[in-house]
């Protein structure tokens, strides 16, 4: 009966360790996001990176901070003023992106972010990359729309990477805007009230502004 009794209550010990450390994980996660959306500055950006970068080494089973860690490694190479620098950090946001792929695989929201990152890549030499490199963003984006034809963001990240594609390729405002009318559908219909990936929509509304 006592070694009963005490197996008991070392489990309920280590049910309330988890919870703790569960609770810990996503008050931090909610902290980060937050600072993140409130402060879209280049120097906000950067510590948002290194942020994530931390929880994911403190969370390694948890894919969501490897997303966000690539996700604004991912935008602080978009808005970095050294054109030198734009590849080590698409590499790393890609190497995060990766890592998350590991954590969850067929996930629609990394396979964008993949495709998002390629076509970022891509564009840092297009001249050399666009004919291996394009294809590759676009096949990560029909992933991520097969894996889940309700992604906003899916449609968004297709629509913006033919926006600025030349015409001859396909690309331009005219074969982006129904990718973009298609993607504020998908937004209008989700309802993100956690620590899910919910961004996009402002971007996705003005781009459709511009286009004819």
């Amino acid at each position: 009966m006592k070694t009963l009794k005490l197996t008991l209550a070392i489990l309920l010990l280590a049910i309330g360790a988890n919870a703790q450390s569960g609770a810990n994980y996503l008050s931090a996660m909610k902290k980060g996001l937050a600072a993140f959306q409130s402060d879209s500055s280049f120097a906000q950006v950067v510590q948002s990176a290194n942020y994530f970068e931390r929880i994911a080494l403190a969370e390694p089973k948890e894919w969501l901070p490897f997303y966000y860690a690539g996700y604004c490694n991912l935008i602080v190479a978009i808005d970095t003023k050294q054109p030198n620098q734009k590849d080590a950090l698409y590499d790393k946001a890609m190497d995060f992106a990766q890592k998350a792929d590991k954590l969850s695989s067929k996930n629609s929201e990394i396979a964008v972010l993949m495709g998002y990152i390629t076509f970022m890549k891509m564009a840092v030499d297009p001249s050399s990359r666009a004919m291996s490199m394009m294809g590759e963003a676009n096949r990560y984006l029909d992933l991520a729309i097969a894996l889940n034809p309700e992604n906003p963001r899916s449609y968004f990240i297709h629509g913006q990477n033919t926006f600025y594609m030349p015409v001859a390729f396909g690309g331009g405002s005219a074969n982006a805007k129904p990718l973009f009318v298609k993607a504020l559908e998908k937004y209008a219909k989700e309802n993100i009230t956690g620590i899910e990936p919910s961004w996009g929509k402002e971007r996705c509304e003005a781009l459709l502004s511009q286009c004819k």
